[in-house]
């Protein structure tokens, strides 16, 4: 309420293209550690969900995948398949096994007697390309994945360690390091020169009125206490609402006290997007998954995605059932419809290029 009484209210197109620029750099700024802070957030209440929710039907729908894959091969023994179709089979089935054995089943001795049936060959962790190395006995918690993402910055802000006075070594600064401390120097200055501009402007005792009083006592408050928390993007921000551009006693953000704002500014914003960009790397999927568009977590789509596994449960389920009942009619049918989707997939390479 205070602040839309006191606000300027200038009109943008009064104000210069590096006020206008600094204003947005502070709402990027904003924006960017809110996202932060929803992500961190969030990742904390979906990594216990997924791993004591979604990880046991995933590994249930695993296993009846496998049971499938068993079935099938049960079947295509018993019943004749033009060549064609049983290289689209064995194709498939190799790719389907290749994927359990190097991620969630590396231990599946059927899966490995199944590999070497149709590949002609055992089944080797040799041979596996880098992305699909593992550790075969590593069986994580909820507490080490968390665990793990700290450790990689995704869930605590590296605005701390950014800090030149932390960072700073024990050796002679050069001089990026230099020009650092200097600008910190000239911020620390110019911070303590809004804090007293606003504060002699809007001191309690400066006003008679008793409802204007109250007023200029809230706007102190938030003065002092941007200022002795060292926030300095608050306090531009208050100066920028509060102090009028036509007052002689205070040329609110000269141009080249902007600039060189706007650079620091800048700084900050990309800095907080690599910390952003990196937290959702190091979320192992669960931000794409998971998170709307404000960087929260969704319980909408948590619940469609364990819907969707419980869906995929019950079809194979129900595709295994149905292949005991009709053999050779329900393999056929499957098989038909594997060779529709490995053409729709040929005529997109096709189309692509790729």
């Amino acid at each position: 309420m205070t602040q839309k009484i006191l606000k300027k209210e200038a009109s943008e197109n009064k104000k210069s293209k590096l006020q206008q620029k600094y204003e947005r750099l502070l709402k990027d700024i904003e924006k960017r550690k809110k996202q932060h802070k929803n992500l961190t957030e969030g990742l904390r209440a979906a990594v216990p969900r997924v791993i004591s929710e979604l990880q046991p039907l995933a590994k249930s729908e695993s296993e009846w995948h496998i049971k499938k894959l068993l079935r099938l091969d049960e079947i295509v023994d018993e019943i004749v398949i033009s060549k064609t179709k049983k290289e689209i089979f064995v194709s498939y089935v190799l790719e389907e096994i290749f994927l359990f054995l190097t991620t969630s089943h590396p231990d599946n001795e059927e899966l490995k007697n199944l590999y070497k049936k149709y590949a002609k060959e055992e089944f080797t962790f040799n041979n596996i390309p880098k992305q699909f190395d593992f550790d075969e006995n590593k069986q994580s918690t909820s507490e080490e994945i968390i665990d793990e993402f700290e450790d990689h910055g995704s869930f605590e802000s590296n605005e701390k360690n950014s800090d030149p006075k932390i960072n700073k070594k024990e050796k002679q600064p050069n001089k990026k390091q230099e020009k650092e401390l200097e600008e910190e120097k000239i911020l620390a200055q110019d911070a303590k020169a809004i804090y007293f501009r606003l504060i002699k402007k809007y001191h309690p005792d400066r006003q008679q009125d008793l409802e204007k009083q109250k007023e200029y006592t809230e706007i102190s408050k938030l003065v002092t206490k941007a200022y002795k928390e060292n926030d300095f993007m608050a306090l531009l921000r208050l100066q920028v609402e509060y102090i009028d551009e036509n007052e002689n006693d205070a040329h609110a953000l000269a141009d080249d006290m902007i600039e060189r704002y706007n650079k620091i500014l800048l700084s900050q914003l990309t800095e907080l997007n690599l910390t952003v960009l990196q937290a959702k790397r190091n979320a192992y999927g669960l931000f794409e998954d998971f998170f709307d568009e404000s960087y929260t977590f969704s319980e909408k789509l948590f619940e469609k995605k364990k819907r969707e596994i419980e869906i995929s449960i019950s079809k194979i389920k129900q595709n295994i059932e149905d292949s005991h009942l009709q053999k050779k009619g329900w393999f056929k049918q499957w098989l038909r419809e594997l060779q529709e989707l490995n053409d729709k997939k040929n005529l997109a390479i096709f189309y692509t290029g790729f």
